[in-house]
């Protein structure tokens, strides 16, 4: 009898050692699931609000005419990237993974790097490039410990509409504090600021309210939808409010488009771009033949006085095309250390700070030159084209590609009048490039299997 009871025991010790590890492995992904939810949360939460809230404008240092930055800001980053460390730790397979799919953002960031050696101010530069690298290991973090997709929407759709929350009470309580003379403030530094936030809050909570089954569920992301909605009017920022309106009208257009049949979408786009040929062409004809300047009407186009900055920011690109003056080295710098742009035009002083040319492809061209401008161009415009790629597998019941290829476009417009993307310390620079990490990790089969 003991002969034969001993195989069955060393089976069933097997057995409980294998039921064992399986349990311990179930219970290690469940806990980094929530480990990278809370490290996405806190993140959301720094970004949307900020170190400082209701402060207004920049403080300015007065003897080099750069912005004084809070002290908490690079302290907050290392403390989220500390907290990635065990997801990247215990799921280093998926990292690599992760890592590899997202080279072509890998090889950008390998160019910036490469800038900050001739950069104007090698100390902003270096900061601000090591502080932008925490951002891209953040993303990778969550996107490699929050399997779940759909609860990454959730989660950036809970905390927009959390932070909206916060500034309708801020705006109920203290008015006088939340308002400013050009718009809504709330909470954040800027009426455009509360912009940006009640904009990425619609799209996603309005994303996530497509997919809600019960009536609960559908008023709860609704109202959230409807009030990041009247923040966003009340900040009268118009960028925000253009772009929201203009995504409203395409989305249902390239959602239709991104689905049908291929053919169909690569139609549409080449009689879009014939469309737009011909535009061109009979503005320019009509205007010679009547013998008016075609340009005239957008020469006196400020774009609400940025062209100035422009000019100025395009003049300095020209004398460094190429290698540009280095990753973050062109705006709130030390200007002992760059006295060529002691000029008239230099904006960055203790009475007209301006700390961003107010377009961000411009201030891509004139820190990381035309290499750096080309990859980051391709870069966004590989997003958009993955992106749309992903809401044509993706089920129904997953609105996180649909959030992430629309969002991308609207950064992709709103960096037309910002300087957002690419750009450390952004609210839009870190949420497109956790946008672009979540849309490179996907994978495209993923969401087909959901059907």
């Amino acid at each position: 009898m003991s002969d034969l009871g001993a195989p069955v025991a060393a089976r069933v010790w097997r057995e409980n050692l294998v039921e064992r590890r399986m349990r311990r492995e179930a219970w290690i992904v469940r806990a980094l699931d929530r480990l990278a939810a809370v490290v996405l949360i806190l993140t959301l939460l720094y970004v949307l609000i900020g170190a400082s809230p209701y402060s207004r404008g920049l403080n300015i240092d007065e003897a080099t005419g750069a912005t004084e930055l809070s002290p908490v800001n690079r302290y907050a980053w290392l403390a989220l990237m500390a907290m990635s460390g065990p997801i990247l730790l215990l799921r280093w397979r998926r990292a690599i993974e992760v890592s590899l799919a997202a080279w072509p953002v890998i090889a950008v960031f390998v160019w910036f790097g490469l800038t900050t050696g001739w950069a104007l101010d090698p100390a902003a530069s270096h900061r601000r490039f090591i502080l932008y690298v925490v951002g891209l290991v953040i993303c990778i973090a969550v996107a490699v410990g929050i399997e779940d997709r759909r609860r990454v929407l959730a989660l950036m759709a809970g905390t927009g509409g959390f932070v909206m929350i916060i500034d309708a009470v801020s705006w109920a309580v203290a008015p006088g504090l939340s308002m400013t003379d050009i718009g809504l403030a709330a909470i954040h530094s800027h009426k455009n600021t509360l912009g940006a936030v009640a904009l990425f809050s619609v799209l996603a909570c309005g994303a996530h309210t497509l997919v809600q089954t019960r009536p609960r569920g559908r008023f709860l992301w609704g109202g959230l939808t409807v009030l990041s909605l009247l923040l966003l009017v009340a900040s009268l920022s118009k960028t925000s409010m253009i772009i929201l309106a203009g995504v409203l009208v395409a989305a249902p257009v390239l959602v239709f488009l991104a689905r049908g049949r291929v053919g169909v979408m690569w139609s549409a786009a080449l009689a879009g771009f014939v469309l737009l040929l011909a535009a061109v062409f009979t503005w320019t004809a009509v205007n010679l033949a009547m013998g008016a300047d075609p340009l005239g009407p957008f020469r006196t186009v400020t774009f609400t006085m940025r062209t100035d900055v422009w000019k100025f920011a395009l003049g300095e690109f020209a004398a460094h095309p190429w290698r540009g003056l280095g990753f973050g080295s062109f705006w709130d710098i030390d200007p002992r250390l760059q006295p060529s742009l002691k000029a008239d035009l230099w904006f960055a002083q203790p009475d007209a700070a301006t700390n961003g040319s107010h377009n961000g492809y411009i201030d891509l061209m004139v820190t990381t030159g035309l290499i750096g401008l080309t990859g980051g161009v391709m870069l966004l415009f590989r997003w958009i084209a993955k992106g749309w790629a992903l809401v044509r597998v993706s089920g129904r019941g997953d609105a996180l590609p649909l959030f992430l290829a629309v969002f991308v476009v609207a950064v992709f417009v709103h960096n037309f009048m910002e300087s957002s993307y690419f750009t450390a310390n952004s609210l839009f620079g870190f949420l497109v490039l956790l946008a672009g990490v979540l849309i490179e990790a996907q994978p495209r089969g993923h969401a087909a299997e959901a059907r």
